[in-house]
């Protein structure tokens, strides 16, 4: 029994995988087919990038003592990743609601 849900969960990552890249492959063939159409895309994936670099390069992996890594055998790394996150949460937390005040005011002006 065991044998089988093994195979079944190699078949299904299998597929999830084909699928994935089916997926990735035909999305950068129309935007690149369709480049004119595409142009606020890239630069919402450009925009991300730079987010996420420009996040993970002020996140500190220091902030935590080395105690606490070897108590929950993580490594610096993964504190600064988790760091990453956050102030990707915050920069996005602030513009939704930046971009929820200013369409707020902007009807009430109107």
């Amino acid at each position: 029994m065991d044998i089988l849900i093994n195979v079944g969960l190699i078949i299904m990552y299998l597929l999830l995988a084909i699928g994935l890249l089916a997926l990735l492959f035909f999305s950068v063939k129309v935007t690149i087919s369709n480049i004119g159409n595409s142009k606020v895309t890239i630069i919402a994936i450009v925009a991300f990038v730079v987010l996420f670099i420009l996040s993970y390069l002020l996140s500190d992996s220091k902030d935590v003592s080395l105690a606490l890594f070897e108590k929950t055998s993580t490594d610096p790394g993964l504190s600064k990743m988790i760091g990453t996150g956050l102030i990707i949460f915050y920069f996005m937390l602030i513009a939704a609601v930046g971009s929820t005040i200013y369409a707020a005011i902007s009807k009430m002006l109107k």
